[in-house]
């Protein structure tokens, strides 16, 4: 009875999840914690948030805070909205193995970047440094207004393959 008692306590313990990272951004409306190297994750009930060694509250987190989430839900942003991911799936889609009707819309790569921009110029050019590297983007006047160093940013990039329509097309 006891070894099955301590069996049981094993497998509830493994199935918890103790993550930690740097907090990017925060979405209030959704519960959901953006970490650094893109990571998200869903705050419920059992969620247990620390940082510097003390349970905090999910309003309490700010952008630059490390952080541990235990039994947080992972998420994956598909559409606009937030979706579980099931832990060891992928949260890239890829395209289908076998031909597609010519209806059918390509399947693209999808990529999240999250960083922080490091230097605004005023001919619209924007460096945005992320974890593992750092890239130059062109925005327009209204757009660069609004901008400025320290700013954290998300982007969004997805590539499909060639001849499918884009997002934008101009």
């Amino acid at each position: 009875m006891a070894a099955a008692l301590l069996l049981g306590a094993v497998s509830v313990a493994s199935a918890q999840s103790i993550e930690s990272g740097t907090v990017v951004r925060i979405d209030p409306q959704s519960r959901v914690v953006i970490l650094d190297d893109g990571r998200m994750y869903r705050v419920t009930q059992n969620t247990l948030l620390v940082v510097e060694n003390q349970p905090a509250p999910f309003t309490a987190l700010v952008p630059g805070q490390r952080v541990t989430i235990q039994s947080g839900e992972i998420v994956a942003l598909r559409g606009g909205q937030y979706v579980t991911v099931t832990p060891g799936s992928s949260v890239v889609a890829q395209a289908p193995i076998a031909p597609a009707p010519a209806s059918a819309v390509p399947v693209g790569v999808r990529q999240t970047f999250y960083g922080t921009v490091a230097d605004v110029d005023r001919d619209g050019e924007v460096k945005v440094k992320t974890e593992r590297d750092s890239f130059h983007i062109k925005v327009g006047t209204d757009t660069l207004r609004q901008i400025k160093k320290g700013d954290n940013v998300t982007l969004d990039l997805t590539i499909t393959p060639p001849g499918a329509p884009s997002a934008s097309p101009r």
